[in-house]
């Protein structure tokens, strides 16, 4: 058969003649129990994972990652910096409709994700976050993350695996093998080291010191597995918010937002957030306009000059450029309306003024002045 593909070709291969040259046949057909008989495929379905003849799971994360993003693109529509819902109802909706699309089968597909992929994953989220809160998309991504009070998909991903294993190890026999794995799926969780330790020690801390009011006196009783699990969760849940923080101090952002929010650490919990009753409270246009002094990525004079957009005048009425600190503080033509905002900080310190929910509120009422 060579001899016959060199005659045919009209060139020698350089290699030795007794080559072997395998011919695939047609592709081989397995038959089902019912006699169907079926080509074996490239990918199949089970149980809502997409596998495939490698056992990357990388069709499945791309496929999850754009039905997210639909669905993101859905809620687009829904909040601009103008006009739509309030920010607590478009943060409600990603996280309800657009994150379990992304982490159903978390803990089967997780060991196989790649940079690459938790970047699109990232990419996907940033979209959303522009929408909760009504920011430019010149807005840092981690100063986004802190304003929606969203975990950074590096973070939130390992955190979730972290505690699908630790539901899995305190629900089962310690006899099941698979105990064993789940032990190393945590260890292997940077986020979870202190977790490890806590449950390596679960045997001391199984009990709970609980004040009996009849008998005047405190006694002993053994927590039951719901308390041990969100004991043991909370534990997780409070290394993922450090991690988050940490990451947040090492990330590039504006000096103007650090300064003003240095106090201030990163929380997924809406009531724990200064601009969390804005968000529940508060219109869209209310919401927006305060992320943009809050973060000074916003309709100033100072940002279109920055980032090179033409503009008619980068400055204020009152000849100066136009940045939040001139609107706030020194602008000539707006002292009757700063009136409110020195009550409340007689100094007008900026922390205290934007990072503060009595200062929001006055700046409200400023921001509703100055622009009418």
């Amino acid at each position: 058969m060579y001899h016959a593909i060199k005659e045919w070709g009209g060139t020698p291969f350089g290699f030795i003649d007794d080559v072997t040259i395998t011919v695939e046949d047609e592709k081989v057909q397995l038959t089902l129990p019912n006699g169907e008989l079926r080509e074996p495929q490239k990918e199949v379905k089970l149980l809502g994972i997409t596998l495939n003849n490698l056992l990357d799971f990388k069709s499945h994360i791309l496929n999850k990652i754009n039905k997210a993003r639909k669905a993101v693109g859905a809620i687009w529509h829904l909040g601009g910096v103008q006009k739509g819902m309030r920010g607590s109802a478009v943060r409600s909706l990603y996280i309800a409709c657009v994150r379990p699309i992304v982490e159903y089968g978390l803990e089967i597909w997780h060991h196989k994700i790649l940079k690459g992929e938790i970047h699109k994953l990232e990419v996907m989220q940033n979209m959303a976050l522009r929408r909760i809160v009504g920011a430019y998309r010149t807005t840092p991504i981690a100063v986004l993350q802190k304003e929606a009070g969203i975990m950074p998909y590096s973070i939130r991903l390992k955190f979730m695996v972290a505690r699908k294993a630790i539901r899995l190890h305190l629900n089962i026999s310690k006899t099941n093998p698979i105990n064993g794995h789940l032990l190393t799926l945590i260890e292997k969780s940077p986020i979870a080291k202190l977790t490890t330790l806590y449950m390596l020690a679960k045997d001391d801390r199984d009990y709970m010191i609980k004040k009996d009011e009849k008998r005047k006196c405190k006694r002993v009783e053994p927590l039951t597995l719901k308390q041990q699990q969100n004991q043991t969760i909370g534990i997780l849940k409070k290394q993922a918010m450090e991690e988050w923080q940490e990451m947040y101090w090492n990330s590039s952002k504006d000096l103007w937002y650090h300064n003003i929010t240095v106090e201030s650490k990163c929380t997924d919990n809406l009531s724990k957030m200064v601009t969390g009753v804005i968000m529940k409270k508060d219109s869209r246009r209310i919401l927006s306009n305060i992320t943009q002094f809050r973060t000074g990525h916003g309709n100033f004079g100072a940002w279109f000059k920055k980032f090179g957009i033409e503009k008619d005048s980068y400055n204020c009425k009152c000849g100066e450029l136009e940045t939040v600190h001139h609107i706030l503080v020194e602008c000539p033509l707006l002292e009757e309306e700063r009136k409110g905002l020195k009550r409340i900080s007689p100094e007008m310190d900026m922390s205290t003024l934007l990072n503060s929910l009595t200062g929001l509120q006055e700046i409200v009422s400023f921001i509703s002045a100055w622009r009418d």
